[in-house]
């Protein structure tokens, strides 16, 4: 167990395989030197042995294997990276992947980025490497020189392991990893920003099949600490007609209904054996008029689930098939869900302010991608903090699909906002031309598109629409891997300029 809560490690290193490399199969590497003296100095400062939990990888990768899983888990599973940043670590492509891994998870947890004014990437530099040469995931790190150069000039090598030097380096490394090390550890829970003192918002979480009941633990801790009241559908009441009425009691209790489901239905209702209590308490909430949230995780084929009936239910849901209810289906990565339910959450706490000062708000709809989501929610946040309401709108491959679910959001906002992240351009177009099509044929007051950008890197131009009927705005974004607050305020502007 981590020293850090909630973490299985405390630290992952990240380094490339060339800069542990020996002349003699019986020596130990630099990097094996640097991992066994940090382990060493951590626990005589915390004064035991196996204190602090290292996670580092002693296999040697090369360019026939996939990125291992294990590396994944445990990049997943870890509280702080440390980055050995060298010529080797900027041409290895697994460490990259590692870095960028770490990054995207840690732009989207609870904690973010820093804790407090420390970055949870803390840089490691082997030689003199200038700062405009560092991963852009290293931007704003400082890190520590473990290298002799004398001059800036220097190109500098890694410091002798046996030196007082590196002793010396060591030391000062370790003093700030156990300040890192006890900061996340007084971190206290903050309510949500949007959630009011002395008021509680309720979120109502279904029953799940096994395979999620762990994942379901996790969130609901997470929205927890956050400060979101939250139900769960553990099965009441085994009897069908007692399990419904129990089911009923607790949505009449909810601000927000979130369904996790997956593959597996999940175990069945006594008495009714040809259902199981995660598609029957979505089916229950879905005759509720309040807010909902269904979750698929992003990697389900859902042509592969055995069991028809329930695939049939998945798949009608995915579509809008006939339901009349609205909802947001998204598909996503376990690791962002908590996240994407808060967000979610502070939207509605938001619009029931607005409701109940008759606030008048700009709504917007933001076309996106299953793969751009997380994107999206930060994208929506920002909208929403400037009094802007965003409906987020996440579609799959074929642009052309759920359509009727697109419709029935069209009409409830002025602009459409189609984000172009880590999609085709065609994609784009054929969606635009959808919506487009479907704004003639029932007249809705769509005032103009806008589409905003997103990493990866595009060209300005692009995309380039020529025609008459709506405005197109194109916001670039794409060169930033997060919000970049000039980029923001610029489409803002855009927003409400064209606001009538």
């Amino acid at each position: 167990m981590a020293l850090i809560a909630d973490f299985e490690y405390d630290i992952f290193i990240s380094y490339s395989h060339v800069d542990n490399t020996t002349l003699s199969a019986t020596e130990k590497g630099w990097i094996g030197m640097f991992y066994e003296h940090l382990k060493q100095l951590l626990d005589r400062r915390y004064g035991r042995m196996d204190t602090v939990k290292i996670w580092w990888d002693d296999k040697k990768l090369d360019g026939t294997k996939l990125f291992d899983e294990s590396i994944k888990n445990g990049i997943e599973n870890s509280a702080i990276m440390l980055v050995l940043n060298s010529p080797g670590y900027q041409q290895s492509k697994y460490c990259k992947q590692e870095l960028e891994c770490f990054h995207t998870k840690i732009q989207n947890d609870l904690i973010g980025s820093k804790v407090g004014d420390r970055s949870r990437i803390v840089q490691v530099l082997l030689n003199n490497i200038p700062f405009a040469n560092w991963p852009p995931q290293l931007n704003g790190t400082t890190g520590f020189p473990f290298h002799d150069a004398l001059e800036k000039e220097d190109f500098g090598d890694p410091v002798d392991t046996n030196s007082s030097v590196f002793i010396n380096l060591m030391r000062e490394l370790r003093d700030g990893l156990w300040q890192l090390i006890n900061d996340f550890n007084n971190l206290r829970p903050v309510a949500s920003e949007s959630i009011e003192e002395g008021t509680e918002f309720t979120i109502y979480i279904g029953e799940v099949a096994d395979t999620l009941r762990t994942c379901r633990k996790r969130i609901v801790t997470e929205l927890d600490k956050k400060g979101f009241r939250v139900l769960t559908g553990i099965p009441p009441p085994d009897e069908v007609v007692a399990h419904e009425k129990a089911t009923k009691h607790a949505i009449e209790k909810a601000d927000l209904l979130v369904h996790l489901l997956d593959k597996y239905p999940g175990r069945e209702i006594q008495g009714a054996p040809e259902i199981a209590y995660p598609q029957k308490q979505t089916e229950i909430s879905l005759q509720s008029p309040k807010p909902q949230m269904i979750w698929v995780p992003s990697d389900t084929d859902l042509t592969s689930i055995e069991e028809m009936d329930y695939q049939r239910f998945i798949l009608n849901l995915e579509s809008g098939v006939n339901i009349s209810k609205g909802y947001e289906f998204i598909r996503g990565s376990k690791s962002t869900l908590a996240n994407q339910i808060s967000d979610f959450a502070d939207q509605l706490k938001v619009m029931q302010v607005d409701n109940s000062q008759g606030a008048d708000k700009l709504s917007v709809l933001l076309d996106t991608h299953f793969n751009d989501q997380t994107y999206a929610f930060d994208l929506g946040k920002a909208l929403l903090e400037n009094n802007i309401q965003p409906f987020i709108n996440p579609q799959e491959d074929n642009p052309r699909k759920n359509l009727e679910l697109l419709e029935s959001r069209i009409g409830q906002v002025k602009k459409l906002i189609f984000l172009y992240g880590r999609v085709s351009k065609e994609w784009i177009l054929e969606r635009m031309s959808a919506a487009l099509q479907l704004i003639i044929a029932r007249n809705y007051p769509i005032e103009d598109f806008l589409v905003y950008m997103a990493p990866p890197h595009k060209e300005p131009n692009d995309i380039t629409i020529n025609q008459k009927f709506l405005k197109i705005n194109v916001v670039d974004n794409s060169n930033h891997l997060v919000l970049d607050q000039k980029v923001i305020a610029n489409f803002l502007n855009i927003l409400k300029s064209t606001d009538t």
